[in-house]
């Protein structure tokens, strides 16, 4: 499966007015592409893409940044709308954690707790501390970003 087609900041920036003027609490508008990515700002903080005038971009920017996916402090946007509950992001993330390299030899790990789990038909994360990314330094897995068919998750942090 190909991976998810998304936004770069310079394609974020060609959608902006680049005017620079600081309204959304951002120096720069290439500064604020970086912060729709990130989820620390929404399409909305931006008062001049409210405008007629730029409609178009505000229509791309809401569908990529303006849904209603909550991001958690790990970084793991999960769209609950977008989830059925099949659960093939918590099958994969759970091998992936039992499963890690070391100078190049593979050692399975025992009893470590899910990550994810699936509550009430939605993913949810029930242990973040057991993820790769968690760890110090953390590992940039991705896997359960990766697997979803649904793309109801996204890692942005």
């Amino acid at each position: 499966m190909p991976g998810k087609e998304r936004l770069q900041p310079l394609q974020i920036q060609q959608l902006l007015p680049r005017t620079n003027c600081k309204e959304c609490g951002c120096s720069t508008c290439f500064a604020f592409a970086f912060a729709l990515i990130s989820r620390e700002k929404r399409p909305e903080d931006c008062p001049d893409l409210q405008t007629e005038a730029f409609r178009s971009s505000w229509e791309i920017l809401q569908e990529a940044f303006g849904g209603e996916g909550v991001v958690k402090e790990q970084g793991l946007l999960i769209e609950k709308a977008k989830c059925n509950g099949c659960g093939d992001c918590v099958v994969v993330c759970q091998k992936a954690l039992i499963t890690i390299v070391v100078q190049a030899q593979t050692i399975k790990r025992q009893d470590v707790p899910a990550v994810l789990r699936v509550v009430d038909g939605v993913v949810e994360v029930v242990n973040w501390s057991s993820c790769k990314r968690a760890m110090d330094p953390p590992e940039l897995c991705r896997v359960c970003e990766d697997k979803c068919p649904f793309d109801a998750l996204e890692l942005v942090r």
